[in-house]
């Protein structure tokens, strides 16, 4: 090294390109680092994704989608799980296996007993698990006995199989089954044994002008009960000389409103109801009369369809049911 060299400190021409080549070595390894570690993100970024993705589908397939409320009567809910459940049951019942009004009728079964439910509860009537359990043995025809290994145990574990429903949505069904059950018997003692009665005399024709025609024969004299045993269509009261005994609720509108007025002995003028035309004498009226089982029967009948139509103009109906889960449905149920 010369003298100057010593002196001034400065780095030779040598050493500054050796700094320059480490230099470049080093910035080059930082650009591949760098480039390996966005490489190594964005594929386990992809990778999050995909799980995130095969999550979500396995949530909503396995458990938002089957928990879906697909209808809301009231207070009672309905989820997709559940419908699809009941559904190989109702279309065996209907005889149908597939298609988009076999779906919509089994909303609309679902619906009524809803609407069951809710008159019932309207009641009083509402069921604890213990009832609910005990109303599953007397459908099975066994004691209540539901420790393991028990007549029960084993009965309730083959109808599981057999129906292919779970545990909750069995109970769920029975639910409905014994709210329903319970609300006709109460209808069935409010109605009680005794009510208004009307005993008729009638002969029905399928024409005004056969209907006039019957009555201007009555008019003459002619025997009301001979020409209804010949020529009336009326099967309840045919064979008993027109004679017909019957709560006034059980009559249709307009024979009620017909009769509404009308003096014991009156012969009316013919009415048209239920497709045919009436002639109707009304023989006497009782405050107090002896119902018939038939007579509570349709009595029965008749207020539990009112009690449904009440609920439903009370209570909110909401239905959240898509071609899509009418698909899942059916495809879970095959």
């Amino acid at each position: 090294m010369t003298r100057r060299d010593r002196t001034t400190g400065l780095p030779s021409a040598q050493r500054g390109r050796r700094a320059a080549a480490r230099a470049g070595e080093d910035g080059g390894f930082s650009v591949q680092r760098l480039t390996r570690f966005g490489i190594i993100g964005v594929a386990v970024a992809a990778l999050l994704v995909v799980v995130a993705l095969l999550a979500y589908n396995w949530y909503d397939s396995s458990i938002a989608q089957p928990g879906k409320t697909v209808l809301r009567v009231g207070e009672e809910e309905f989820s997709l799980s559940y419908y699809a459940a009941r559904l190989p049951e109702f279309a065996r019942a209907e005889g149908a296996t597939s298609g988009l009004l076999l779906t919509d009728a089994l909303l609309g079964k679902l619906e009524e007993e809803g609407l069951v439910l809710t008159a019932a509860a309207e009641r009083g009537i509402v069921l604890s698990d213990d009832d609910v359990t005990a109303a599953i043995a007397v459908w099975l025809g066994v004691p209540l006995d539901t420790s393991r290994g028990s007549l029960f145990d084993n009965r309730y574990r083959d109808e599981l199989r057999n129906s292919g429903l779970s545990d909750s949505h069995y109970r769920e069904q029975t639910r409905a089954r014994e709210a329903e059950t319970r609300l006709r018997e109460w209808l069935r003692e409010e109605i009680g044994e005794t009510g208004a009665l009307l005993h008729l005399r009638v002969v029905t024709a399928a024409t005004l002008e056969e209907a006039e025609a019957l009555r201007a024969r009555i008019d003459e004299g002619e025997d009301m009960g001979t020409i209804a045993q010949v020529d009336s269509l009326h099967e309840a009261s045919r064979q008993n000389d027109g004679l017909w005994t019957t709560p006034p609720a059980l009559l249709e509108a307009a024979l009620q409103d017909a009769l509404a007025g009308a003096e014991e002995g009156a012969l009316l003028d013919p009415v048209e109801a239920g497709g045919a035309f009436w002639v109707i004498r009304l023989e006497t009226r009782e405050a107090a009369g002896t119902y018939t089982d038939r007579h509570i029967a349709e009595l029965t009948e008749l207020h539990f369809e009112e009690a449904i139509e009440a609920a439903r103009e009370r209570v909110t109906i909401e239905r959240d049911f898509t071609t899509d889960d009418a698909n899942w449905a059916i495809e879970e149920a095959s």
